[in-house]
């Protein structure tokens, strides 16, 4: 009675998950009645859900011994195996109990289970060698729901958390499984992978060393150190070309370098970035534009991107867009006075946009000197002025009127020093002649063009 009193509180301890009291309540019952295959079943039951498989196999061991056909020794025993991903020795000890009874139903019932873990193993690790992370991910969570403290099965995890780009979950990985076995060359590459696309470069070689050290010909250890080393060198070339002012040759090595690894997605945000600084300096903007967009995709929390991208909508004279990524940077790295004064440049830009563009309707570039928008007003007034458009439409003639008399205002005010300064600063045209009555904007054009080709 008193064995059968243990029984019942081990049974209460382990519906509550106090496993370790259920096994002593076990022992108890045990100690009280040796030779009942039950209590060594419930013991081993509990020593499982504390991942105690030793143990637990020993008291499997027991009731075969106590009672060859207890089915429940052989499927404890099985799962002791099957649970640390150990399938072929789950499979043994069961088929040893079918040689005893083939029509077992639950035997085979547990081995049909195992067949679909095994094969399930085999479709993870197939779709993981061809990075179909979605089907990989997939047979990766059936497994691991029968083998719930593999390392072999938390391997293809971190291998399908860096594929995911979730690296720092796949180093943590990695790092418990070393915390077991520190010399294990597949782990050290594997958590130097996480790391080196975390972008932690430095210490990413340094495990992908260790990894080579322990096993010289770890191919997969090897490749990644090679090619990293190699980006690394195009890159730094890259730069000294850049330096130089040889843009198209730091472009070309900077795209070389990215076509190495296309999976290392942290550094190949910097040479995009890279690679947009060149064709930035080019005045290739549209081009720069799209490097740094691409750089972002890969890397979305790359301020040094986003502040070229700014730059390159500002020269590209997109000013709301310019507006609206140095407002993102400075949210970025909000202590940063470079990118607050860029902001307030870009505004500054924005609200001169909105006004007429003297340069624009001159066809002249902001940094004109004197002499270029002479000859722009000539070329420009020549074109547009009324006596060329006589035999003109009235519709045409009103449209030449009108660019006519704005050629007249852009050359008043570009060619006045002054005036020129304050409509550079986002002065209103209104208040351009600063005595307060506004600008004369009804200036007659004619007497602007015949005192430009009387002068």
């Amino acid at each position: 009675m008193a064995a059968l009193k243990f029984k019942e509180i081990g049974n209460a301890r382990y519906k509550e998950g106090k496993y370790a009291e259920a096994i002593e309540a076990y022992g108890s019952a045990i100690d009280e009645d040796p030779t009942n295959c039950t209590y060594y079943s419930n013991r081993a039951a509990a020593y499982l859900m504390l991942k105690k498989y030793d143990e637990a196999l020993n008291d499997c061991k027991k009731i075969s011994e106590l009672d060859p056909s207890f089915t429940k020794a052989y499927t404890r025993a099985s799962k002791c195996y099957s649970q640390r991903g150990m399938i072929m020795e789950a499979k043994a000890v069961l088929s040893d109990r079918l040689k005893e009874d083939e029509s077992n139903e639950e035997i085979l019932k547990e081995l049909e289970v195992l067949k679909q873990v095994e094969n399930d193993l085999h479709l993870a690790q197939e779709h993981l060698n061809k990075d179909d992370y979605d089907r990989a991910s997939y047979y990766v969570e059936r497994v691991q729901s029968h083998c719930t403290d593999s390392s072999h099965v938390l391997r293809m995890r971190a291998d399908l958390l860096i594929g995911r780009k979730k690296y720092e979950d796949a180093a943590s990985i990695c790092w418990a499984l070393l915390a077991k076995n520190r010399l294990d060359p597949d782990l050290l590459f594997l958590r130097g992978k996480a790391l080196m696309y975390s972008g932690s470069t430095d210490q990413a070689m340094k495990h992908l060393e260790e990894a080579l050290r322990v096993d010289p010909d770890h191919s997969r250890a090897k490749q990644l150190r090679k090619s990293f080393k190699e980006m690394e060198k195009l890159k730094n070339s890259g730069n000294d070309f850049f330096k130089e002012g040889k843009c198209n040759e730091a472009i070309k090595l900077y795209t070389e370098a990215m076509e190495l690894d296309p999976k290392n997605a942290n550094y190949n945000s910097t040479l995009l970035c890279n690679r947009a600084a060149a064709k930035m300096r080019q005045r290739k903007f549209k081009e720069a534009l799209e490097d740094c967009n691409e750089a972002l995709q890969l890397n979305e929390t790359y301020v040094k991107a986003v502040t070229r991208k700014a730059e390159c909508l500002l020269q590209m004279e997109e000013y709301e867009d310019a507006v609206r990524e140095w407002e993102k940077a400075t949210n970025m790295d909000s202590e940063n006075r470079e990118y607050k004064a860029k902001l307030r440049e870009a505004k500054l830009e924005l609200k001169k946009s909105k006004r007429k563009n003297y340069y624009k309707i001159l066809e002249v570039t902001k940094d004109a000197d004197e002499s270029e928008i002479k000859r722009a007003y000539k070329k420009m007034a020549l074109k547009f002025h009324p006596d060329k458009w006589n035999n003109a439409t009235d519709e045409e003639k009103e449209d030449a009127e009108k660019q006519f008399k704005e050629i007249g205002e852009a050359y008043s005010v570009l060619t006045d020093p002054q005036k020129r300064r304050r409509y550079d600063a986002g002065q209103d045209i209104e208040e351009l002649d600063g005595g307060g009555g506004g600008f004369h904007s009804d200036i007659d054009p004619n007497q602007i063009f015949e005192m430009f080709m009387g002068g």
